[in-house]
């Protein structure tokens, strides 16, 4: 056989192994052959197949300078991001649990804000008592695979790159020498790396109408208020163990944004402040009401009207994300450093895909971030902005003392979620306050709680709610 008809076949076999272990089939039109249906192999085959575990990748070394003792002298900026993998149990809508797996008890992961150009050292610990070794494969670098190896149970490993590119980029835990990935990663082990561009982002130009139908141009500032919503699924069994049968199907269990079912919509202290009552909900589904829930009780998100919001969107699922905010445009998309579209209604973004979408809100009023994916709604992923001051709440808040003058979003009485809100970067507008909320572990809320950074709202709504009702 020569050496170019074995070649051919080489990449076939590698085709179909990939067809076998990413996909549900691999088509006529890929590859010539037998098309795969994942649904119709032996059970056994596919838990083999499973097994199997990560890659092994022999290359040569990537050609970047890798070396954390020659970047760190190289006098560009040095960011520290130190990470934690930890195996921990969370809260699921229901008022069940399921097995997480984090970095850092939280997920998604902590959010790492740099600016392009900048060393990251990025420092991975797994505690001695942690069940499996896990890795980091950070999207924003561009190094070898084999940096991102699987550390064990009471190891360190640590390495440095410079983050070259602008963007939004994914880390979750890697698949080099590690059984099961699927199950870190889709366990909560993810998160995100923004890199604010050199020199900054652009200003906001929207065009608007006049009476006469004349296009006018308003450019806003380039500083922005920013939120972070990242996408993803659970693939779960009855017991809240990861289920990679249901994951092969694409069966999810449910839909996330940052890791929680409907966590950005409205709780018992909005019922009381728009309808006063904390029992008539204001929103078709409000899982996570009662003050009880601490740090998952859920949270809206409270922007002014005619402001520059900026968000930072990744998908770390196995689905498509069709992003659309009911009610509104969206006024630029961005991808890397790269203007996709503008004023458009939808964005969709592939697995491991990420945006930068910039918009205005410019009535009052509550607007849902979807994924129009009706599957995908209903599941979980429903998110509330809320522009301006569209209950008339300001005069009652006044007049009750809970804030001393009228305000131009909510967030100036109530924050807005600690994980909705990216770290200060290039261009950011600080949030009047930020409040605890995520699907933190107790042990890290109560951290957040101590530093006296964010408001515990669960101890502030018990006090403007007898202010309102007195």
């Amino acid at each position: 056989m020569n050496k170019r008809v074995s070649m051919l076949f080489t990449i076939a076999a590698v085709a179909v192994m990939g067809a076998t272990l990413f996909g549900s089939t691999y088509t006529q039109t890929q590859i010539s052959g037998q098309s795969l249906d994942i649904s119709k192999m032996d059970v056994n085959v596919i838990e083999q197949i499973h097994q199997m575990g990560g890659l092994q990748l022999v290359m040569p070394q990537a050609f970047a300078e890798t070396d954390c003792g020659a970047l760190e002298s190289s006098g560009r900026t040095v960011v520290e991001f130190n990470l934690t993998g930890e195996s921990v149990e969370l809260p699921i809508m229901g008022g069940k649990t399921y097995n997480a797996m984090t970095f850092s008890g939280q997920v998604p992961g902590p959010t790492l804000r740099v600016t392009q150009g900048d060393v990251v050292k990025m420092t991975l610990t797994i505690p001695d008592d942690e069940v499996t070794g896990h890795g980091n494969d950070m999207h924003a670098s561009q190094m070898s695979a084999s940096n991102f190896e699987s550390v064990n149970p009471g190891e360190t490993s640590q390495y440095c790159y410079i983050a070259e590119s602008a963007g939004v980029f994914k880390y979750h835990c890697s698949g080099v020498k590690l059984i099961g990935m699927d199950q870190h990663v889709l366990s909560g082990m993810y998160g995100i790396a923004i890199v604010d561009p050199a020199n900054g982002y652009k200003k906001l130009m929207v065009e608007k109408t006049s009476g006469s139908g004349e296009l006018d141009r308003k450019f806003y500032d380039a500083d922005a208020l920013e939120f972070q919503l990242q996408y993803n699924q659970l693939y779960l069994t009855p017991e809240g163990n990861y289920d990679a049968g249901a994951m092969f199907m694409h069966h999810n269990t449910a839909t996330v944004v940052n890791g929680m079912q409907f966590g950005y919509v409205p709780n018992m202290a909005h019922n009381l402040l728009v309808n006063g009552d904390v029992k008539k909900n204001i929103f078709v589904a409000q899982p996570w009401n009662g003050i009880e829930h601490k740090q998952y009780q859920s949270q809206l998100l409270f922007v002014e009207n005619d402001q520059h919001v900026r968000l930072f969107i990744e998908n770390h699922g196995n689905e498509p994300v069709f992003f659309h905010i009911v009610g509104e445009i969206l006024d630029r998309v961005t991808q890397g450093n790269r203007v996709q579209s503008g004023a458009t209604e939808t964005w969709l973004l592939g697995g491991s895909q990420n945006m930068i979408v910039d918009l205005v809100f410019d009535e009052p009023g509550a607007y849902a971030a979807v994924n129009h994916d009706y599957a995908a709604i209903y599941t979980g992923a429903a998110t509330v902005f809320v522009a301006g001051d569209p209950f008339g709440l300001n005069p009652v808040l006044v007049e009750k003392g809970v804030i001393p003058a009228p305000v131009a979003s909510y967030a100036y009485a109530l924050g807005n979620p600690s994980d909705a809100v990216p770290p200060m970067g290039a261009n950011s507008i600080a949030h009047p306050a930020i409040n605890i909320h995520g699907l933190y572990t107790d042990e890290v809320a109560s951290e957040m709680q101590a530093s006296g950074d964010y408001v515990a709202l669960w101890e502030v709504i018990p006090v403007v709610a007898e202010i309102l009702t007195s």
